[in-house]
């Protein structure tokens, strides 16, 4: 069984250890909880029903997930399984809540929201709602409103441009415009699909990181004969403690861009 521990993360500061030797249930508020591991889970109570976010990629986990969710909230039903996409390594026991509880599955592909999204009400309002395009085009976000929690699921990869599709003008502007929106919600407690928890001011960050990154990529393209080299684009000091940023993210969004730039999909 995971360590049941509090939330200790200050709003705006992301917790830096690295969450894959051991998962951790984390307490974000009275009721509503996360396992923090390489792949992120949560559960809500809501009063007389439970609501699940996103269901992890290893059927194993079964048995330690329920009882789990158990534990922390008592022998509420599961009513809503809520999927922010449907990659494989997010929907793993779905079937698994619908033997047992009977529950819904919500995602794109299962029910097709409003772009207001859809409320539950119980001990507390939780809305889901499309965000697409940002890593598939099925995203869904899960906005805890008087939590100040918000699910992201895999828009926003701890420094990785998200998308799983080209990188170019249109798609680009998209990603700010979605992080900017995302960021008005001013959460306290923002939830990616994987890795450690964090907050607003990683989506305020990474806006003015990516900008960032396409200047510099311009700039180093001005008057050069041949590629622009990736190693010359240094990590912000900032940013070197984002979780496996400095490891491999930042190499990997440096060498997205470029390559959007040089193929011509990407004008800056």
């Amino acid at each position: 069984m995971a360590v049941l521990l509090a939330h200790e993360a200050e709003k705006g500061t992301a917790a830096m250890s690295d969450p894959v030797e051991k998962a951790q249930i984390i307490k974000l508020a009275e009721g509503l909880y996360v396992r923090q591991a390489v792949d992120n889970m949560g559960w809500i109570d809501m009063g007389e029903y439970a609501i699940v976010v996103d269901a992890l990629e290893q059927v194993s986990l079964e048995g330690e997930v329920l009882d789990s969710i158990e534990l922390t909230l008592g022998d509420k039903p599961v009513r809503y399984v809520i999927n922010t996409h449907t990659h494989y390594d997010h929907v793993a026991l779905n079937e698994a809540f619908q033997r047992k509880f009977s529950s819904e599955i919500i995602n794109a592909r299962t029910c097709s929201l409003p772009q207001d999204g859809r409320e539950f009400t119980g001990n507390r309002k939780v809305r889901v709602f499309p965000s697409p395009g940002c890593h598939t085009n099925e995203d869904y976000c899960i906005w805890c409103c008087d939590d100040g929690v918000l699910f992201v699921g895999d828009i926003f990869g701890w420094g990785l441009i998200p998308l799983t599709r080209a990188l170019n003008d249109k798609s680009a502007e998209l990603l700010i415009a979605t992080y900017e929106r995302l960021a008005e919600l001013d959460a306290d407690t923002v939830v990616p699909g994987h890795g450690t928890i964090c907050g607003t001011a990683e989506l305020v960050r990474w806006v003015k990181y990516f900008r960032w990154l396409l200047k510099e990529v311009a700039l180093h393209s001005q008057g050069k004969s041949g590629p622009v080299r990736p190693e010359k684009i240094a990590l912000p000091e900032d940013m070197i403690g984002w979780w496996r940023f400095e490891q491999w993210k930042h190499a990997d969004s440096v060498r997205r861009v470029i390559a959007a730039v040089e193929k011509g999909r990407l004008t800056i």
